[in-house]
């Protein structure tokens, strides 16, 4: 390691997660929650609606890996939600309309998501536009444009082995549950493993700092971004499959679960202190609550209030962690 990183890994300060309490805290929780369901409910603990927890946390855990790069780092992203709604409806008409092979289709999605993170990234990085607003500004853009291209209508048609990309079994677990974990793996080697992960906590813990340790700022807030709109992109190809249409109205609620997600999992919204493994833990709990209720046959209106609930947790942990 040369000397300009070692200044930087004093500069990121406390990107290491530390065995603490506090970390065991969304861990132990989860656990409280499924020995509670376990014994509400005897279908609950089965191996089969523990695949389907996972499948449930899919999406939303693809989505979390982007956003814990971008809250790290100091910035906000409310895209992600508009994000994977457009890059999925892209993708089911490049191959329902356009009557693409649905690889190309997968890549146009990912292409898509790429490009609203590149546009969020040099709006934030490099015109200094507050990312709350840039970010906001291109979701409502996303979202507007996929209702256009759709006239807020399903598409539909779409090909059994473009479905098999997310829902085809692999030792027992579906090709969506894979890909979740990939990226979170993928997405924790490069975080907490290489100089860039090293760079996004410095740039996250303290900007003039990092700036005068070397340290390419607007960069690395750049390809936060652009990695959080690839995850969106993913995310969106992915669900479309799945569900095997494109539907533009799909994941309204998915940037304020993501956020919860990893705000509940120990990442600080003040950027610079976080772990993707936490953010994990915290998909999880979010996943296992919403099966609960489910298998409970709790209305969606109390559901709405117990996840509620789970964001008001993850706000209260977050203020805790900034007394300490």
């Amino acid at each position: 390691m040369s000397v300009q990183d070692l200044t930087v890994s004093k500069v990121a300060g406390k990107r290491q997660s530390r065995f603490t309490a506090e970390s065991l805290f969304v861990p132990g929780l989860l656990v409280i929650l499924l020995v509670v369901l376990s014994l509400v409910s005897p279908v609950f603990f089965s191996g089969r609606n523990f695949g389907q927890i996972l499948v449930q946390a899919g999406t939303l855990g693809i989505v979390a890996v982007g956003a814990t790069y971008v809250i790290i780092d100091g910035d906000l992203d409310l895209s992600l939600g508009a994000n994977v709604a457009l890059s999925g409806v892209i993708t089911a008409i490049a191959i329902a309309r356009w009557e693409l092979p649905w690889p190309v289709g997968a890549l146009i999605g990912l292409a898509v998501g790429l490009l609203i993170g590149l546009i969020n990234g040099l709006l934030s990085s490099y015109l200094n536009v507050a990312a709350f607003i840039a970010t906001l500004g291109t979701g409502v853009l996303a979202s507007g444009i996929a209702i256009h291209l759709t006239n807020g209508l399903t598409i539909a048609g779409l090909p059994d082995d473009f479905a098999a990309l997310a829902t085809g079994r692999f030792l027992g677990l579906q090709g969506l549950v894979w890909f979740m974990l990939a990226t979170f793996v993928v997405g924790g080697v490069v975080l907490h493993f290489t100089n860039f992960g090293i760079r996004v906590f410095s740039v996250g813990g303290n900007r003039d700092a990092a700036y005068l340790a070397g340290v390419r700022v607007s960069f690395i807030r750049l390809m936060s971004f652009v990695i959080a709109g690839l995850c969106g992109g993913l995310a969106g190809v992915l669900l479309t499959a799945r569900v095997q249409a494109g539907q533009p109205g799909i994941s309204t609620t998915l940037t304020l679960y993501a956020t919860a997600a990893v705000i509940l999992g120990g990442t600080s919204i003040l950027g610079g202190q976080g772990s993707l493994l936490r953010t994990f833990f915290g998909v999880l709990l979010i996943a296992v609550v919403q099966n609960g209720l489910d298998i409970l046959g709790v209305a969606y209106s109390l559901q709405q209030v117990a996840v509620g609930a789970v964001f008001i947790l993850a706000a209260c942990s977050e203020a805790i962690r900034r007394r300490r």
